[in-house]
C-alpha cells in the first residue's frame, strides 16, 4: 500500500478489508479507488486494486450467471441478431431524445410509438443495398445501470453483443451530463469505445513463474522496462496466474494488462447522433459536441427529422466505420443478389470457409471479377486478397 494516500482513502481501504459479502467488498474497493489521487507514486497501488476489483466482479458475475441458468430466465432485452445489429442508446436524464423517431425514420417500424415511453426494446429492419441492418431502440440507461439499476445489466449485456452502438444525444439538453452518464456506465460494464484491443497477450504455462517479453522495437521503446515488468508480474500474480508468458507488441499501460486479464472486456465501435437539430441554437450545441468528443468518436452526426436531415447513405457510413466489405458470390454465371459481409482485406480462403467448409476442403481455384481493373476476370488461389464489391466464383474438385 502506498504511503502517499489521504486519510479518507486509507480508512476506506480498511472498510474494504473488513467487509464480508462480495458485493460489499466490491463497493468499498470502488470507493477506495475513487479517493486515490492519480499520480506516479500511486500507479502501482491503483493497478493492483483495479486488478483485484476486476477479479471480484468476475466472481460475482459468475455467481449471477449460475443462478440465472438454474432459474432459466430469458431476458426480454436479449435480442437475436439479424444482419448487422445497431443499437440506439440514450441517457434517462433526457426523456424523449428521439430514438423512436430515428427507428421509425430508418425502418418504419414504430410510427405509433413515437413520443411514448418505451420500457422494452423496439426493433426494425433498415435495408441498404440488399444489406439488412437490425436497428434496436433500447430503453434509456440510468445512473447505476452497470450495477443493475433500471434493467441496466440486461441492457448492457445486449450492447456487448451488438455490432455498433449509436449514442443519441438531445442537442436541446445538457450534452456533457448525458455523455458523462453514458460513458461512465459503459466503462463500468467493461465496454471499451473506439479503441483497438491492447497489443499484448498472456499465456499460462506450467513453470518458470511470470516472464515478460517485449516482442517488437516499438515495445522496447517503452520507458523503464524493468519497473514495468515487475508491475506486470504483480498484476498477473494477483489474478491467480503464477506461471505464464506476457508478450508485449506495442505501447501499453497497466490498465491494458488488467483488461487482457478481464474476459468480460469488449471493444465496440460507437458513433454519436445529435438529435433535435431543428430547434434554435442547436447548431452551436452540435459544434460544441463535435469539438469536445471528436477525438474519441470519429463519427458524430447531427439529425433533424422535422427538416429530414439525415444521411441517405447511413448504411455505407456504418459499413466503412465497421470496416466491412461486400463480396458477391457467383455460381454458374449468376451473381447472388445479397453480398457476404466480410472484415476488411479478406482472402479467398475466408470466403470459402464462410460459405461452407467443404468449399475450402475441396478447393481447386477461384475466379474473381473486379470492375475497373485492366484484367477484369482473374484466376486466383486461396491466399488472394479481395476488395469491396469483388465477385467470386469458387471451383472445387
Amino acid at each position: 500500500m502506498s504511503s502517499n494516500l489521504p486519510p479518507q482513502a486509507k480508512a476506506k481501504y480498511q472498510e474494504y478489508l473488513d467487509a464480508g459479502a462480495l458485493e460489499e467488498r466490491i463497493k468499498k474497493l470502488e470507493e477506495f479507488l475513487s479517493l486515490v489521487p492519480k499520480h506516479k507514486a500511486t500507479e502501482k497501488t491503483v493497478a493492483l486494486n483495479k486488478s483485484r476489483l476486476a477479479k471480484m466482479k468476475r466472481e460475482l458475475e459468475h455467481r449471477r450467471q449460475k443462478q440465472k441458468s438454474i432459474q432459466k430466465i430469458v431476458s426480454p432485452f436479449s435480442i437475436k441478431k439479424e444482419g448487422i445489429q445497431v443499437i440506439l442508446i440514450s441517457c434517462f436524464q433526457t426523456p424523449g431524445v428521439g430514438k423512436t423517431a430515428l427507428l421509425n425514420y430508418l425502418t418504419g417500424a414504430a410510427e405509433d410509438k413515437i413520443g411514448k415511453f418505451t420500457a422494452l426494446p423496439e426493433i426494425g429492419i433498415y435495408q441498404y443495398q440488399k444489406i439488412r441492418f437490425q436497428i434496436v431502440e433500447m430503453p434509456s440507461l440510468m445512473e447505476g445501470a452497470a450495477d443493475g439499476v433500471g434493467n441496466g445489466k440486461e441492457i448492457l449485456s445486449q450492447l456487448r453483443a451488438a455490432d455498433l452502438l449509436c449514442i443519441c444525444i438531445d442537442l436541446s439538453g445538457n450534452i456533457e451530463k448525458q455523455m458523462n452518464l453514458l460513458l461512465t456506465e459503459l466503462s463500468k460494464a467493461d465496454i471499451r469505445i473506439n479503441i483497438q484491443p491492447p497489443s499484448l497477450t498472456i499465456e499460462k504455462t506450467g513453470a518458470n513463474k511470470i516472464q515478460v517479453l517485449y516482442m517488437t522495437k516499438k515495445a522496447k521503446e517503452i520507458e523503464k522496462l524493468g519497473d514495468l515488468s515487475e508491475q506486470i508480474k504483480d498484476i498477473v500474480n494477483e489474478n491467480g496466474i503464477h506461471n505464464g508468458i506476457v508478450k508485449i507488441y506495442g505501447k501499453i499501460t497497466l490498465d491494458d494488462v488488467i483488461d487482457v486479464l478481464t474476459p468480460s472486456v469488449v471493444y465496440k465501435k460507437v458513433m454519436i447522433l445529435g438529435t433535435k437539430g431543428d430547434l434554435s441554437h442547436t447548431q452551436e450545441i452540435f459544434d460544441k459536441l463535435e469539438k469536445k468528443y471528436s477525438d474519441k468518436f470519429p463519427i458524430i452526426l447531427g439529425t433533424s427529422f422535422q427538416k429530414e436531415t439525415f444521411p441517405n447513405d447511413f448504411g455505407e457510413i456504418i459499413l466503412k466505420f465497421l470496416q466491412k466489405i461486400r463480396i458477391y458470390t457467383m455460381s454458374g454465371g449468376i451473381v447472388a443478389e445479397q453480398p457476404l459481409l466480410m472484415d476488411k482485406n479478406p482472402s479467398i480462403k475466408d470466403v470459402a470457409l464462410k460459405v461452407h467448409r467443404s468449399f475450402y476442403n475441396s478447393f481447386e481455384h477461384a475466379i474473381i471479377i473486379r470492375e475497373g481493373e485492366r484484367q477484369k476476370r482473374k484466376k486466383v488461389g486461396l491466399n488472394y486478397i479481395l476488395k469491396d464489391n469483388d465477385i467470386v466464383e469458387i471451383h472445387i474438385t
